[in-house]
């Protein structure tokens, strides 16, 4: 079974080091005497330490409990007689196992602090079957686990881009022209953080979609000197929303026993700094796990030399990835591709 579980309020569960005290300004309606302060016992939101005050906290509880805290993440813990794997995101509990092992890790975490359990997924009849982490919707099916982007983003942009009524494209993006880019004014100071809002969003979004994760973050390089072709690309993105706003990932259960890497780079893609886009994929099996696009740091002068970034990049994720199984008990070679496209 899998279990959200969310803490409350988790920030004033995590004791300050004496050694490092905070202070903070008492309130007015407080009355107290002019130039008082106060000295804080438990952390509180919006102070520096107060989310490593709170890792420290509920990694401390969970060791207690059992757990081996992860070498590569320090965010991820296992408990190997129990068979039990957590994955913590700030206050948000994300733990698979067997039903009678999660219902102790749930007794155990309410004896020290108060949660709240989203939703059980799990394959009987009384188990829920769809819960939402971090506005995620993952849903328990016969056939393995579904996975799928916050829809609401989507809606949000289409109708902040005023173009629910607007035709749809098929493909998010489309590179820029030399002509068109002579020919690009900048937006208006006025339109700078509308721009700038969609495009966060946008942001957000792509890491939950592969198929918009270049365009968003092409759009996402006109943030500080937005232009009209800028607004352009982002309208494109949305547009191509509109005929697909939802995209739902099936993890269904299977056999594999390596990770495959796949990587590849587009040399002087870009138009205006000719720099070169580097991409690639995470999988083991049919299972897509990590997806990225990022534009490289500097101009690179042959496309070996832009080969060899992406492939380099590919590589530390594939490692990475294989270090994270690691830490949950899983022994995974890495296998690495570089994509060849044809012309």
């Amino acid at each position: 079974m899998i279990y959200f579980m969310d803490i409350s309020r988790a920030y004033f569960n995590a004791k300050v080091d004496e050694s490092d005290p905070v202070y903070v300004d008492l309130p007015p309606e407080y009355g107290a005497p002019p130039g008082t302060c106060a000295l804080l016992r438990r952390h509180m939101y919006g102070t520096r330490r107060a989310a490593d005050g709170w890792q420290s906290e509920y990694s401390s509880a969970l060791i207690e409990l059992g757990f081996t805290q992860g070498t590569s993440s320090a965010c991820v813990f296992v408990h190997n007689e129990r068979n039990i794997m957590i994955s913590v995101h700030g206050d948000d509990f994300t733990c698979s196992g067997a039903r009678p092992q999660l219902q102790w890790l749930e007794a155990g975490l309410r004896s020290k602090y108060e949660l709240t359990v989203g939703a059980r997924l799990g394959p009987g009849k009384e188990d829920d079957h769809e819960g939402l982490v971090l506005n995620r919707v993952v849903r328990w099916t016969d056939r393995g686990l579904e996975y799928e982007a916050d829809p609401r983003q989507a809606e949000k942009l289409i109708r902040d881009c005023e173009l629910q009524g607007a035709n749809a494209v098929t493909t998010p993006g489309v590179k820029a022209l030399a002509h068109q880019i002579e020919q690009e004014q900048p937006l208006s100071m006025s339109e700078h953080t509308r721009y700038r809002a969609q495009t966060a969003r946008a942001n957000y979004l792509g890491p939950d979609r592969p198929d918009l994760i270049y365009s968003a973050k092409e759009v996402c390089r006109g943030m500080s000197s937005p232009t009209d072709l800028h607004l352009s690309a982002l309208k494109r993105m949305v547009r191509y929303l509109r005929s697909r706003p939802r995209l739902v990932f099936r993890f269904d259960y299977q056999q594999a026993d390596h990770i495959d890497t796949y990587a590849d780079t587009d040399w002087a893609g870009c138009p205006r700094s000719r720099r070169s886009t580097s991409g690639g994929c995470i999988m083991i099996g049919q299972h897509l796990l990590k997806c990225w696009s990022s534009t490289q740091a500097g101009v690179a002068m042959s496309s070996g030399e832009a080969e060899f970034y992406g492939a380099v990049k590919g590589a530390a994720a594939g490692l990475g990835m294989k270090a994270l199984y690691r830490d949950i008990g899983y022994q995974l070679p890495v296998s690495y591709t570089h994509l060849t496209l044809p012309t």
